[in-house]
């Protein structure tokens, strides 16, 4: 299974390109699958104060609730590798992770104004830039794209 990772500062464009490149991967006939990572802190909204949430707290190691085909499942405390190896059972192709920015896995990275290309010092294995400044590519050791060159993408992967 392939991972790619999209980060970027708040606001910057993530989800957005996530579903544009989950798009673009699809269409190439790939199984795609996506992980987010709930950066805001605390828990995701749908776990608090639910029946599978009291069995977890009654000790249950993981707990799900599946409903209209939705299988939800939670854990005391889930690592990279537990998450990974669940994706890898689904026979997902690739992995498009949005966060988690201090993995290492190979990155593209979304810088919108000048003050967030410090992201560029902070972050390894970066395989792209997307930007909406207009940046001297020559600087870069890796590939800076506009935005309207998301599709080109493709040819990194």
């Amino acid at each position: 299974m392939n991972i790619i990772q999209i980060v970027g500062y708040k606001n910057s464009g993530k989800t957005t390109l996530a579903a544009q490149f989950i798009d673009l991967l699809s269409r190439k006939g790939l199984r795609v699958a996506s992980l987010k990572h709930h950066g805001h802190g605390g828990v995701p909204l749908g776990i608090k104060d639910t029946d599978s949430e009291k069995h977890k707290r009654a000790g249950a190691l993981v707990s799900g609730v599946e409903g209209d085909g939705v299988l939800q499942l939670s854990q005391q405390a889930w690592n990279m590798e537990q998450i990974i190896a669940i994706y890898e059972l689904l026979q997902t192709d690739v992995l498009v992770v949005e966060g988690y920015k201090n993995y290492p896995f190979p990155k593209i990275v979304l810088i919108n104004r000048e003050m967030d290309l410090d992201l560029l010092d902070k972050v390894k294995n970066i395989k792209a830039i997307i930007s909406t400044l207009p940046l001297v590519k020559s600087r870069y050791p890796y590939p800076v794209f506009n935005q309207s060159e998301i599709s080109r993408l493709w040819e990194l992967f």
